[in-house]
């Protein structure tokens, strides 16, 4: 974005002082879903690995039977690079009255930063499609069909009933949690802890009934609200970027493999062209955003 043009209103004084340009932003969000971290690699790579599963019964006399542990395939990653800059004209800068074409830096910070909450919720809005996002098994985040590495069949992390935020749906993807199995097949320990709505106020009352309430909700029997017991303390995390505020999902953060990978921080750079005396500025950041295995993700995608 070039600034040379039409500013006569910001070169001439008159103007009140308040531009309605500066809002509170809300805390980041994508690190409450993404693990965070820094990269000196240029792309990335993972598989996955099980050991054995159960020992088989002898038979008097019988050899030992020997079995080999499983290698996954392998899935690779590679970070997209984010840039963009503004240029601001000499003589529009030393004319402007209210001082507000020298704040380059911050919408170069304000972009960088919706850059990284937009592409994360993204992710999460291709939860259930894999358009762009697969996992180590080829398979979208959240789906009724991830294969196991050592055993027949499927698991599902996805609810049978894609119904709204309400008890039953809880209640499903809890029970999605509890049978949760590894790479043989073998039942795993999934603790939720977080419960990721859209930005959607009827979604974020009912979530807030549904887990502090001391009693179950949306009744009139006055019983204890199992599903408060079932989880204890977790978490609510509103994201205000999805496209689609519909779907919801629970996380377990231990075992959470899902990743916002930086390769270049964000990195602001300015300088003067000499031959149009136009101020430079820009900013540009190169990071991943990928998962490996669907395990600790569960969700339900109502229409």
């Amino acid at each position: 974005m070039q600034i040379t043009g039409a500013f006569n209103l910001l070169i001439r004084g008159g103007l009140r002082p308040d531009f309605r340009f500066n809002f509170d932003q809300h805390a980041d969000e994508f690190p409450k879903y993404l693990r965070v971290a820094t990269t000196d690699m240029p792309e990335q790579a993972a598989t996955i690995f099980t050991g054995l599963s159960r020992m088989f019964e002898l038979g008097e006399g019988e050899p030992i039977t020997y079995d080999s542990p499983k290698v996954g395939p392998k899935v690779m990653g590679v970070d997209k690079e984010f840039g963009v800059g503004v240029a601001i004209g000499k003589r529009v800068l030393e004319d402007e009255q209210y001082g507000l074409l020298k704040g380059a830096a911050k919408w170069l910070a304000h972009a960088a930063n919706m850059t990284s909450e937009y592409r994360s919720a993204a992710f999460l809005d291709d939860a259930f499609t894999g358009t762009t996002y697969k996992g180590v098994d080829s398979i979208e985040l959240i789906a009724n069909n991830h294969p196991f590495l050592n055993a027949a069949g499927t698991w599902s992390n996805i609810a049978a009933q894609p119904i709204g935020l309400s008890v039953s749906g809880i209640t499903a993807l809890l029970d999605l949690a509890m049978n949760t199995k590894d790479h043989n097949g073998d039942p795993i320990v999934v603790n939720l802890n977080k419960l990721i709505i859209g930005n959607s106020s009827r979604d974020l009352n009912r979530a807030l009934q549904i887990l502090n309430s001391q009693l179950e909700p949306f009744t009139a029997e006055n019983q204890d609200n199992a599903l408060k017991q079932r989880i204890g303390q977790t978490e609510i995390v509103i994201s205000r970027f999805k496209a689609n505020v519909k779907p919801y999902f629970m996380v377990d953060d231990t075992l959470n493999d899902a990743h916002f990978l930086r390769r270049r921080p964000v990195t602001m750079e300015d300088e003067m062209d000499f031959n149009t005396g136009n101020s430079l500025h820009k900013v540009t950041t190169r990071f991943l955003i990928w998962f490996v295995d669907a395990r600790g993700w569960v969700g339900s995608n109502p229409t």
